[in-house]
């Protein structure tokens, strides 16, 4: 256990890792007033999908070879992808591509990429 000065409050004595990339430092805040050490390290990264050269460079890959399988584990983020390859110049190869691929999908929504948003 770190000693960052705090003995008193009911989460005195325990250690909590905070994952969260948004509000991180907030909550972090939160809990070390109760007394936890706090470490925060964010398991998620959010990039802005236009300027992710690595999803840009995947995507070019998936249309030169297609997969057998695309699992898309929510809607937002498969309609994200494509937005972005639409942005790219290659949405409708992209799509062309998906188009003879088997896609295993978390629930409905994420089915269909060009339904409304949510």
């Amino acid at each position: 256990m770190q000693d960052d000065g705090t003995t008193h409050g009911p989460l005195a004595g325990f250690t909590v890792g905070v994952t969260a990339a948004r509000r991180a430092e907030e909550l972090g805040t939160l809990l070390k007033r109760r007394g936890a050490v706090v470490h925060q390290a964010p398991a998620l990264r959010i990039v802005p999908l236009a300027d992710d050269s690595e999803l840009l460079n995947a995507t070019k890959e998936l249309i030169d070879h297609a997969p057998d399988v695309v699992v898309a584990t929510t809607a937002i983020g498969f309609r994200g992808w494509v937005e972005a390859a639409d942005g790219w110049g290659i949405g409708d190869a992209l799509l062309e591509r998906l188009r003879g691929v088997e896609l295993l999908a978390r629930g409905p929504r994420s089915r269909d990429p060009s339904g409304p948003p949510g």
